[in-house]
């Protein structure tokens, strides 16, 4: 199978309209190619592994029960990160009493162990650099994590952002500022190129 970095958006967006069409073959093959970008990224919601594969079994349920209302989309990753992020939401939100508050709910994991195969870390130095950049991200609010997540591993742009995350183009754009720039203060020696690099070795 094809990386999701190699499968391009022409590609998803065709076999999107096929499964639209009524070809559930092409939603498998969709799901399958994406299902460890919806899974690293539902992770962070909930540590409840059972729980995740059952929202992404629903999504792909619901996109198949309603395939002949679904619109076209160039987007196929982003939309099915959405949908996965509003069913894990609504999951959750059943198990509590009071109403969540989903600025919160997003967990980065910055602070688990670091990917030892991770070509990036692999000299002494540059894991001790990996390791201050973890404590730095720890730093972020939720709400800054989530969207440094989605711009730097799911190569999201402002615009998707905003739909994956259902706020503003703006308020994205204010989060990604305002973490950029306390990174880039807290971060002194470590040069923010590098500390990119170390921040995609997390996926």
């Amino acid at each position: 199978m094809r990386s999701a970095s190699a499968f391009s958006r022409e590609e998803a967006a065709k076999l999107w309209n096929q499964f639209r069409a009524g070809k559930g073959d092409a939603l498998g093959e969709l799901i399958s190619h994406y299902y460890h970008d919806l899974y690293a990224y539902g992770i962070r919601f909930t540590a409840n592994a059972e729980l995740l594969k059952d929202c992404i079994q629903e999504i792909c349920l619901d996109l198949w029960k309603n395939r002949s209302t679904i619109s076209e989309t160039g987007y196929v990753k982003f939309y099915l990160l959405k949908s996965l992020r509003r069913r894990l939401i609504r999951e959750l939100q059943k198990k509590k009493p009071e109403p969540l508050d989903e600025g919160t709910l997003f967990y980065a994991g910055y602070d688990r162990e670091l990917p030892r195969e991770s070509h990036i870390i692999r000299d002494e130095q540059l894991t001790a650099l990996a390791l201050k950049m973890r404590e730095l991200l720890n730093q972020l609010s939720r709400r800054q994590q989530e969207v440094i997540y989605l711009r730097f591993y799911m190569d999201a742009d402002i615009n998707e952002i905003a739909a994956i995350m259902s706020v503003s183009k703006q308020s994205v754009y204010n989060h990604l500022h305002d973490a950029l720039k306390r990174l880039k203060a807290l971060a002194g020696s470590l040069h923010m190129v590098v500390f990119l690099l170390l921040l995609r070795s997390y996926h």
